[in-house]
């Protein structure tokens, strides 16, 4: 009768695992750091924030504008998975669009989409970047603009009314952001967040507004 092993050791990681891990260091260490010091920061900067070395940084991000896209592409998905599912709970229009305008909001705030924002932002991005960024926005922007439609589409709007307001409601949101940003006291959102909810409600819903 075979005898059950009493090592308690825990099992060594493999050499995916242990890659999955720097990786995912490398990233978050990259986010912090754009987020504190803007996307001019050095590699090696971010790989002593990571805990790795150069040389290991550069093994899985060869180039700093691969490591930024990723990051870039990193906060935009977040944006998405965050988005997914939030506006199912409510019939009603004006309370399903604030709550998608709420959960965007929530997610513009987060590191990683303030880290990509930055990013795409910077007056100073490099031909090269701009390029490698093109064909994630255009996927972002298909695959949210997919998921709003999917979210309104019970009701009777017209043809491009709900990726219009989306568009409006994401513009004034990135400028809530960027506001706070600065060195200024600005008060709670929430009357800033009704007043965009209204505004985007009769965007999507009035005859007139387009």
């Amino acid at each position: 009768m075979a005898v059950a092993s009493t090592d308690t050791r825990p099992l060594a990681r493999t050499q995916r695992q242990r890659s999955d891990a720097t990786t995912a260091a490398v990233l978050s260490a990259t986010v912090a750091t754009v987020v504190e010091a803007g996307p001019a920061t050095g590699l090696a900067d971010i790989a002593r924030r990571a805990g790795v070395t150069k040389g290991a940084l550069q093994h899985h991000f060869p180039s700093k504008v691969d490591l930024l896209a990723a990051v870039v592409s990193l906060g935009w998905s977040d944006l998405v998975e965050r988005l997914e599912g939030q506006s199912d709970a409510t019939p009603q229009l004006a309370d399903r669009l604030r709550s998608l305008i709420e959960a965007m909001w929530t997610s513009y705030q987060q590191p990683a989409c303030r880290a990509a924002f930055m990013i795409s932002s910077d007056p100073n991005i490099t031909p090269e970047l701009a390029s490698r960024l093109s064909s994630t926005f255009d996927d972002i922007r298909e695959r949210l603009d997919a998921q709003w439609a999917a979210s309104f589409a019970d009701f009777d709007l017209r043809p491009g009314r709900v990726a219009a307001a989306r568009r409006f409601a994401r513009s004034h949101l990135l400028g809530m952001l960027v506001q706070r940003q600065l060195p200024s006291t600005e008060p709670d959102p929430s009357d800033e967040l009704t007043m965009l909810s209204q505004a985007t409600l009769h965007l999507i819903t009035s005859p007139d507004a387009m």
